[in-house]
């Protein structure tokens, strides 16, 4: 009986030759996109998911209000684990940590950077890294130790079995000696957890007094909650926990998920919101939409073609076939082309995969060793062969046998109706995905284009390190011999959000509800020239004033707009229990995202804790500027390799993700036409053949091409013109929700729709014309003879 179901189904497929084709190419687009699709959610879904025992995982982090405002952060104090392991019985491992930072390893001969970061012994507990070389028990338990990853000891030494080598550290202008303690394995790929390196904590403790202070936070706090203990209650338990440790504290502690913060880690004014797991959500509508577009084209095609194979049903019938074989029949070969159609789907996953994790920036690989995932595609496969072919198999197996063998059938109304009830809702989705295409792109282009307040196109950021920072004055000297070099100046700021900040700010008549957050911008002189800060009142650091670097301050605008609130004409305010004068005041300008509001910041003299050189350069000549400074760097600074970046690829990097986002909307948009129009094109020649005799009639008596084209042409062109109407008002609804994301952002403009129908209307109607065009043209005795 199969047997005999497959030869039946090949037969129909190389008789209908073009419906086959289209069914084919659209599903396995429709595969192809969601098995790409999926792989991607998969990951996402799967980051910091795999680690041991994550449910009992937890990340201390803080509210800290501000007035009516609330900042949420993962800095926590620098003695928090500590305290909260000895004094908390629920905590069974705490460790803080810091943020990675890149240093120089050398080894005998070879100097390489690795990048790492320090962290308490419990931190490998927590994790419960897999360990190649030492014990772990041992490891960041002495000053000297330092553990590697398995990629780090390759790196440096070209082997793993390194336990008991010495290497020596150098960061800035200090060097050290370490004894490597252990080797990790390999990090997970989906972990965020990323480092070459680990140093014991307590080095970095002893080397920053500001670490013991309650009121102070920069590194990072994770605990592991012994078994049974309720990770809610335990966070509403510590919420006072600095407060009471720190009487002027605004903090509220809570213990947050650590498998849950990469997908949902996102709060404002103390209320959590959405976050990667949004545009996974989305991204999984989407593959699921391109899948159900590509049924859709199967679906439509095949009730369309049900007046040829009308009259097999009704000889299958009056042989005796039930209408469950028949159902069985029809299903089987939907299932057939699936199949097929998986087949050239995987293979296109294969080829395309690299292009996908470049777009994307992930490392996925198909899991062909995986029963998991043959069980997935599997599932797909069935699903939509069953979705694709249910619509079809009932309608035909349903078909009258006395209506079968008339000379003239036609289509039933419900089936017209519900033809052109899918095309509508492909469109639809369309529009969707092109409008929405459209608001990402421009709002990625306002927000990459706009005056930020400073000159990014034109600097280059070097970090100081051995030579460059103990004789930063002789390198800027050096450099600026250079005429295509503007301008040299340093600060400890990056430009790329929020890093170093304060709640100690008061001013005369200060109202407690102005309370903010400062950015601490510490820099040197020319800063505001090289980088090209704008004065809008008052003076740069002068030189000649000496005490501008203990007494003197510059504010952005938002800073002193914050302070004349309580009372105008502000010419001081208390820091830290210093007064600092206003020297000058700059335009604002953006250091973090275009999410945020500009931030209130205040400028410090301060050349000593300034770590990181701006170089402002004439662009007309950059490569011969650039080689200039890597010259130069080497020669002055030869242990360290020299590093550069420009600020405009640097400023890119806070939209990365926004960037995927729009590319991939764009990408899957595109197929999500193409899958349509060939739908379009399938249906489109149904009708013409179905119109064979009308058009020749026509011909015969003298109408014109443009009259034909409009017999066909009309009932596509109106239901595509709704669908554009519809699509257009739930993309309007769903991306005016998407741009509150943003506190500077575009308005949606009144073109994007008509552009968007242009775009979709002048792809189906080229579409539906060709083949309208092939109609018109034909010969019209070939047309209206007998058959």
């Amino acid at each position: 009986m199969f047997k005999n179901y497959f030869k039946i189904a090949l037969r129909g497929f190389k008789k209908h030759k073009l419906t086959f084709f289209i069914n084919l190419f659209g599903l396995s687009l429709g595969l192809w996109a969601a098995i790409l699709i999926g792989l991607w959610v998969d990951s996402e879904l799967k980051m910091d998911r795999e680690i041991a025992d994550i449910e009992r995982i937890y990340r201390v982090m803080e509210h800290q209000s501000y007035g009516a405002d609330i900042f949420t952060t993962t800095s926590t104090p620098g003695v928090l684990a500590e305290s909260m392991k000895e004094t908390l019985s629920e905590v069974e491992y705490a460790s803080t940590y810091t943020w990675n930072q890149p240093q120089l390893f050398i080894q005998k001969d070879k100097r390489i950077k690795l990048d790492g970061l320090y962290a308490m012994p419990d931190l490998l507990h927590i994790y419960q890294f897999e360990t190649l070389e030492g014990d772990i028990n041992r490891m960041l338990t002495e000053n000297n130790h330092v553990v590697l990853t398995e990629e780090g000891a390759i790196s440096l030494f070209g082997r793993t079995d390194v336990v008991g080598e010495d290497v020596e550290i150098r960061q800035g202008t200090d060097s050290k000696n370490f004894i490597v303690q252990g080797v990790l394995k390999s990090l997970p790929k989906n972990s965020t957890m990323k480092f070459e390196y680990l140093l014991p904590y307590q080095v970095f403790f002893d080397e920053n007094d500001w670490l013991s202070d309650w009121g102070n936070n920069g590194p990072s706090t994770i605990i592991k909650l012994r078994e049974g203990v309720d990770g809610e209650a335990f966070s509403k338990s510590i919420s006072n926990y600095i407060a009471e440790r720190n009487e002027d504290s605004n903090v509220e502690l809570f213990a947050y998920p650590r498998g849950e913060l990469y997908l949902h880690g996102q709060w404002k004014d103390g209320m959590p919101v959405e976050g990667r797991i949004k545009n996974v959500k989305l991204f999984a509508m989407i593959g699921i939409f391109v899948l159900i577009i590509a049924c859709i084209n199967f679906m439509n095609l095949s009730t369309a073609k049900s007046q040829k194979r009308a009259k097999e049903v009704g000889v299958r019938k009056v042989s005796g076939a039930n209408k469950n074989s028949l159902v069985f029949q029809f299903l089987s070969e939907s299932l057939l082309i699936t199949l097929f159609a998986a087949f050239f789907a995987i293979l296109l996953v294969q080829v395309t995969l690299p292009i996908f994790n470049n777009l994307t920036g992930k490392d996925m690989a198909v899991p062909y060793f995986s029963g998991l995932f043959w069980l997935q595609i599997l599932g797909i496969i069935v699903l939509t062969g069953l979705v694709a072919g249910s619509y079809p198999a009932f309608y035909l197996s349903a078909t009258k046998v006395v209506s079968v063998f008339r000379s003239f059938t036609k289509s039933g109304k419900g089936v017209v109706m519900a033809r052109k009830g899918l095309v509508l809702f492909q469109f639809i989705l369309a529009t969707i995905l092109i409008v929405s295409t459209m608001v990402v792109y421009q709002q990625i282009n306002f927000a990459m284009n706009q005056d930020l307040g400073y000159s990014k196109d034109q600097l280059i950021q070097v970090p100081l390190e051995g030579k460059l920072l103990e004789s930063f004055d002789v390198f800027k000297a050096e450099l600026e011999k250079d005429e295509n070099i503007l301008s040299v100046s340093r600060s400890s700021f990056a430009f790329m959000g929020r890093t170093s900040n304060t709640g100690g700010v008061s001013w005369e008549g200060k109202d407690p509800e102005n309370a903010a957050l400062f950015e601490i911008i510490r820099v040197d002189y020319d800063f505001l020239e090289t980088t090209g800060l704008s004065l809008v009142k008052g003076r740069a650091f002068d030189r000649a004033n000496g005490a501008d670097s203990v007494s003197g301050a510059i504010l952005n605008e938002t800073a002193l707009k914050l302070m004349e609130q309580d009372q105008e004409g502000q010419e001081f305010f208390r820091m830290w229990g210093d007064e600092r004068s206003i020297t000058g005041v700059v335009k604002d300008f953006h250091f973090e995202s275009f999410r945020n509001n500009v931030a209130p910041a205040i400028l410090l003299l301060d050349p000593a804790n300034s770590w990181q050189a701006y170089i402002k350069v004439n662009t007309d000549k950059i490569r011969e500027t650039v080689a200039f400074m890597e010259a130069t760097g080497r020669n002055l600074n030869p242990e360290f390799p020299f590093e550069y970046s420009f600020m405009d690829e640097n400023y890119a990097r806070l939209y990365q993700e926004d960037v995927r986002l729009r590319d991939l909307a764009q990408y899957f948009s595109i197929l999500t036409i193409l899958i349509s129009c060939l739908g379009l094109l399938g249906l489109s020649a149904h009708v013409a053949e179905q119109k064979t005799k009308e058009i020749g009639i026509r011909k015969v008596l003298g109408a014109s091409t443009f009259s034909i084209l409009q017999v066909i042409n009309k009932e596509f062109i109106l239901i595509v013109s709704f669908s554009i109407l519809i699509g257009s008002g739930i993309a309007f609804w769903v991306m005016q929700d998407w741009l509150k994301g943003y506190q500077y952002r575009i308005n949606f403009e009144w073109w994007f729709i008509p552009l968007a129908a242009i775009t979709i209307f002048g792809v189906a109607f080229l579409t539906v014309t060709l083949q309208s065009l092939k109609a018109a043209h034909s010969n019209p005795v070939q047309a209206i003879k007998s058959e």
